[in-house]
C-alpha cells in the first residue's frame, strides 16, 4: 500500500467485532418486531404487566387509559419501529448512527417503563428486574457509536464472498 492510498485500509467498521456486535443488535430489534407483531394480534394481554412497573404515575395511567384500549396498534407500531431500527443497524454511514441513537434512546424510555416484573417501586429487585437489563443494552451499544460503518452488512458479506 502506497503513501496516501486509503483505498486498501480497513475501518474499524469493516472488523468482525464491530460486524458482530451490529448484527447481534439488529438481529434483537428484527425478532423483537416478530414478536410484537404476534403478541400485538394474538396474545396482547400480556402488555398489561407493563403499565404497573413504570416509574411515573402519568405514565402507569397513560398506559392504563391510552395505550392498552388500543394495544394492537400500538404494538404494530412497536413492530415497525424495532424493523426500522434493525434495518438502519445494518445500513451504513449515518444511517447505522441513526438506527443507534434510536436504540438508545427506546431503551432509555424502558429503564423507566421497566419490563413487566412488577415490584416494590425503587426497591434493589425492581431496579434488577425491570431497570439493569435496559442500561446494559445501552452501555453495549455505545462503543458502536465510534465505529465508522462505511458498508452495509449486505456490502460486506458480497465483499467476503468475492
Amino acid at each position: 500500500m502506497k503513501t496516501g492510498d486509503f483505498s486498501q485500509k480497513r475501518t474499524a467498521g469493516d472488523q468482525l467485532p464491530s460486524n458482530a456486535a451490529r448484527v447481534f443488535f439488529a438481529l434483537w430489534y428484527l425478532f423483537g418486531s416478530l414478536v410484537h407483531v404476534k403478541f400485538g394480534l394474538a396474545n396482547n394481554h400480556i402488555y398489561e404487566r407493563f403499565g404497573s412497573t413504570s416509574l411515573f404515575a402519568a405514565y402507569r395511567e397513560l398506559w392504563t387509559t391510552v395505550v392498552m384500549p388500543h394495544i394492537a396498534f400500538f404494538a404494530l407500531l412497536l413492530a415497525a419501529f424495532e424493523m426500522a431500527v434493525g434495518i438502519l443497524i445494518l445500513s451504513k454511514d449515518r444511517y447505522v448512527k441513526i438506527g443507534l441513537i434510536a436504540s438508545v434512546f427506546f431503551n432509555l424510555f424502558l429503564v423507566q417503563l421497566g419490563l413487566g416484573s412488577p415490584e416494590i417501586q425503587w426497591s434493589g429487585r425492581d431496579f434488577l428486574l425491570n431497570r439493569v437489563p435496559n442500561l446494559l443494552f445501552v452501555f453495549l451499544q455505545l462503543p458502536l457509536f465510534w465505529v465508522h460503518f462505511h458498508k452495509s452488512l449486505p456490502m460486506l458479506l458480497r465483499a467476503r464472498l468475492r
